[in-house]
Formats: structure tokens, sequence, C-alpha cells
């Protein structure tokens, strides 16, 4: 157990330290990049689009876009690069008896800590210029997006599993990213739709963790309930049933790459 926690600290300093290879200002355009989002998103729906919050939230659209697209931005991109995390170390897996679930589990979790630099970038521009954060909430905000990790870790082993033997997952992927985003209120009040419909979007886990940090964040909600109970099963159940396709399909992944 000890030498899987240094290896996965060494392996996670590296997937990290390669996002950066090559660039000079890495570093920077990680706090720069998600101003530049932040400023797009302002403009296209705050002044082209004129887009509204929901009742009961007294702050700019662009402020309660933010607070969903992140944590979205994060576990899309952890999917796609656990998903193609096995191949991209097909020679590393070939010479070296190293822990499989390793190269996923560093994949997702760079991805998260990368994207949670930006999160606090765009939470301190909110407070500065739209909205007061509800930092008493922060504990549990950081308790939400732990569980979303175990989410995205869960489907990323699954996905990383299926894609060595499916190469085509690496093309359907992204669309299927795409249309689950915009079934995920993100961009749009759940209020919008239709009765019918709403019930409908509660079927996305996706929708959890949304309406959860925007309520956490600008209402202070801090108290786990029933939500937070139903996203923690809910990842738990999809990290140990990936987990267990991951394991079962695992000595056969030399034969594939």
């Amino acid at each position: 157990m000890i030498r899987e926690s240094g290896l996965f600290g060494q392996l996670l300093r590296r997937e990290i330290r390669s996002r950066f290879i090559g660039s000079a200002t890495g570093w920077i355009w990680l706090v720069v990049t998600p101003l530049l989002l932040l400023a797009v998103y302002a403009f296209v729906f705050g002044v082209i689009f004129r887009a509204r919050v929901p009742e009961g939230f007294e702050l700019p659209f662009w402020a309660w876009l933010a607070v969903a697209l992140w944590p979205w931005l994060a576990f899309s991109e952890g999917l796609q690069r656990a998903a193609a995390s096995i191949q991209q170390h097909a020679a590393l897996i070939s010479k070296v008896a190293i822990p499989r679930h390793l190269l996923v589990n560093t994949s997702v979790c760079a991805v998260f800590v990368l994207h949670a630099v930006g999160f606090v970038v765009v939470l301190l521009v909110i407070q500065g210029l739209a909205a007061d954060i509800q930092w008493i909430a922060l504990p549990y905000v950081l308790l939400i997006l732990a569980v979303l990790y175990l989410f995205a870790l869960g489907l990323g082993f699954l996905l990383a599993s299926i894609q060595v033997f499916v190469r085509d997952m690496e093309q359907l992927l992204p669309t299927a990213l795409m249309f689950w985003f915009f079934l995920t209120p993100i961009i749009y009040p759940a209020e919008l739709l239709p009765e019918a419909a709403r019930g409908l979007l509660m079927l996305n886990p996706m929708t959890w963790w949304v309406e959860e940090l925007r309520l956490a964040l600008f209402s202070g909600k801090f108290l786990l309930d029933q939500t937070f109970l139903l996203m923690v099963a809910v990842a738990t159940g999809f990290l140990l049933s990936g987990r267990a396709v991951f394991n079962r399909l695992s000595p056969h992944f030399e034969d594939f790459l």
C-alpha cells in the first residue's frame, strides 16, 4: 500500500508536468485561461443573449453559469483522459510491471487538481465583481467535488477498459459528452423546462452536482442531506462496478495494445 501511494504520487507529478512540457508560461495560462473563458461567457450570455438566473439568485448569469461550468469541465476532461490512459501508456505497460489502475486514477486526479486552480480563480472573480460567495459552505463544496471525482473515476475505469477493445470509443465519447452537457442544467435553468421534462432532468446524476454546488456557494447550504447521500451512493456504485470491470479485463489489455 505504501509503495502504491508513492508510485501514485510520482505518476501524478509526471502527469501534471506533462501538460506543460515545452511551454515556458504553462502555469500562467493555468490562471489566465479561466479568466478568458469567464470573459467570453460573460459577454455571450450576459450581453448578447441577456440571459437571466432563476428566481432566488441575485447575481449575473455568467456567475451562475461559471459555478457549474468548471466542475463539468473537470468531469468531462477527466473522463476523456481516463478513457485514453491505458492506450497512451501502452509502452510503459509492456515494459514495467505497474498497477494499471494507477494510470487511470492519476489521469483523472491530475485533471481535477488543475481545474481546481481555475475554479478558485473563478470564485475569487465572482466574489470581487458579481456576488458574495458563501465561504461558510466551502467544506460542503469540497465534499461535493470529492464525490464528483469518485464518480468520474468509476466511469473512467469503465471507459478505459472499453476503449482498449473498442477503439471507436475515442470518437464516440466527445459526442456523448456533448449531449450530456446539454442535458444538464448548466447553461439554462431547469425552471425553463416543462414540468414533465424537469422530472426527467433529475434522472441525470450531473444535475444533482450542479444544483448542489449552486445552492452551497450562493445560498450557503452546508448540511449533508438526502441529496448528498444519493450522490455518494451513485458515485460509490459506479466506482465499485467500474473498478470490477477494469480488474476483470486488465489481464487481457496487452493482447490489444
